[in-house]
Order: C-alpha cells, then structure tokens, then sequence
C-alpha cells in the first residue's frame, strides 16, 4: 500500500537558511523535524490501538506504535527529500540491495512478516487483519482442481479445509492522517524555525 505524501510550501525562506549549514547537518535536522512533527498523529493511533488491545493478554498493538524515517528509494518514489511514517513495529521488511533482488525486481521492496515476540507489545502480527479485514475463505483448496483438499496437522493429529470466516475491517490507524494533518504541518513548521533560530 502506498503511503500518503504529504507537501508542506510556504518554508522556502526557512530551508534557504539551512542550505547554507553543512548537508549531513541539514539533513539531520530535516529528519528530526519530520521525525518529531509526527508524533500527534504517533499518540493519535495509540490510543486508538489501547482501545482494541485485550488487556488479559500481555500482546499489545499500542506498544508496538512507531515513528521511522521513510527509506530513500520509497522518497525518490515520492518526490520527496526527507520523510517520516508512523506503523506497527515488525509489521514489515524490505528486500536487501542484492544482485538476486535485483534480477528478481524485488530490491528495495517490502514484504509482510509474521511480527517479532522482542517486539515492546509482543508479537501482534494479527494488527493487519483489524485494519484491513480479511475476505472468508476455505484453507487447503487445489489451486488445480477447485476441490478442498483435506489436509493433516501433525501437532493436533486431526485433518483441517475448512471454510474460514472473513473479518470485518476495525481501522484504528487510517482515520488518525487525516484527523491530524494539521497538527502535523503546525509542528513541523515551528520545529523547522526551532533549528533556523539555533543555527544563526
């Protein structure tokens, strides 16, 4: 799913300032605001995670809420110089910058995990299904045929192909964007005229 770019104009007297500073600084301080300006929105979809978590387990969704820079090759993607995105911890991984990534046209591109137990909330792989729902479907069905195949568990001892039951979508992180765009902009502003006052 492609993340949302958001453009902020109106600073271009401000950045004219920093260009001025050394680039591994500028792009330092671009970090830590863009960084920072997302914390509304980081505390937005954590309590709206806490409302979802089960108590009575030690797994929680709200902990594992956090801020990363957005990669270089997602920024070049986008237009962009500088980003920051909020999600759940171990939700994800990108394929390395490999000859065999890269024949395959995979370099640099993300894929799903199963979640990570040294993750602060556990392991909440299950994050995706409250966000996004997941369609019924029926486990061990021939891709061939169209039969279902009964298939054994070895752990259990029993046979499982059997329909599953689709799960409606409970979205606690898209409605945070939009909820708090404004907070974010306001934020990122001061912090970028924060670091101008500092720098002069």
């Amino acid at each position: 799913m492609a993340e949302p770019l958001i453009r902020i104009k109106g600073l271009d007297e401000a950045i004219k300032k920093l260009e001025s500073t050394d680039p591994k600084k500028q792009l330092k301080n671009y970090r830590a605001a863009a960084r920072s300006a997302m914390l509304p929105l980081r505390n937005a979809v954590r309590k709206s995670a806490q409302q979802i978590d089960d108590p009575s387990t030690s797994r929680s969704i709200a902990k594992n809420v956090a801020i990363r820079s957005v990669n270089k090759r997602k920024l070049k993607q986008a237009g962009g110089d500088v980003g920051a995105s909020v999600g759940i911890a171990g939700g994800a991984r990108q394929y390395a910058d490999s000859k065999e990534n890269r024949r395959k046209g995979r370099a640099g591109q993300t894929y799903e995990t199963g979640g990570s137990k040294t993750n602060p909330g556990g392991d909440t792989w299950y994050w995706r299904l409250i966000e996004f729902g997941r369609s019924a479907f029926t486990t061990g069905k021939s891709s061939i045929t169209g039969k279902r195949v009964n298939l054994f568990n070895p752990v259990t001892g029993k046979n499982y192909g059997y329909k599953v039951k689709g799960v409606t979508a409970r979205s606690f992180m898209r409605p945070a964007l939009p909820q708090n765009i404004n907070q974010v902009m306001d934020r990122f502003a001061k912090r970028i005229k924060q670091i101008i006052d500092k720098s002069a």
